[in-house]
C-alpha cells in the first residue's frame, strides 16, 4: 500500500506538468503580451530563472551565481508569486511563454 501511495503520487505529480506543458504549447496572445510586460522580475531573479530553464538545480545555480542555494530559493519563490505559479515547471514554461527567458 505505501508503494502504491507512492506511485500515486508521482503519478498525479507528472499530470500536473503535463498539463501545464500542454497549457504552455497553446501561443501566446495579447492578453499575454500585457502580462509580460507587468511582471516585474529583477535582473537577479531573471539570471536565476534563464538558468533555471536550463535545468540546472538549485545547489548549481548557487554556485554559478557565487550565491548562497537558501538566497536560490528565495529568488525562485519571489519568481513564483510574481508570475503566478507554484513550481518550477510551471515558471520556466511561462516564463518562456512571456518571452522573460529564451526556450531551451
Amino acid at each position: 500500500m505505501a508503494l502504491a501511495g507512492r506511485i500515486w503520487r508521482l503519478l498525479s505529480g507528472l499530470d500536473r506538468q503535463v498539463r501545464a506543458y500542454s497549457a504552455a504549447l497553446r501561443g501566446i496572445d495579447a492578453a499575454t503580451a500585457d502580462i509580460a510586460s507587468s511582471v516585474r522580475l529583477t535582473p537577479r531573479e531573471r539570471s536565476v530563472l534563464a538558468l533555471l530553464s536550463q535545468g540546472l538545480t538549485a545547489g548549481a545555480i548557487a554556485r554559478r551565481l557565487d550565491i548562497a542555494e537558501r538566497t536560490v530559493h528565495k529568488h525562485l519563490e519571489r519568481c513564483y508569486a510574481k508570475l503566478g505559479v507554484t513550481d518550477r515547471l510551471s515558471a520556466v514554461l511561462h516564463a518562456q511563454r512571456l518571452g522573460l527567458v529564451g526556450a531551451a
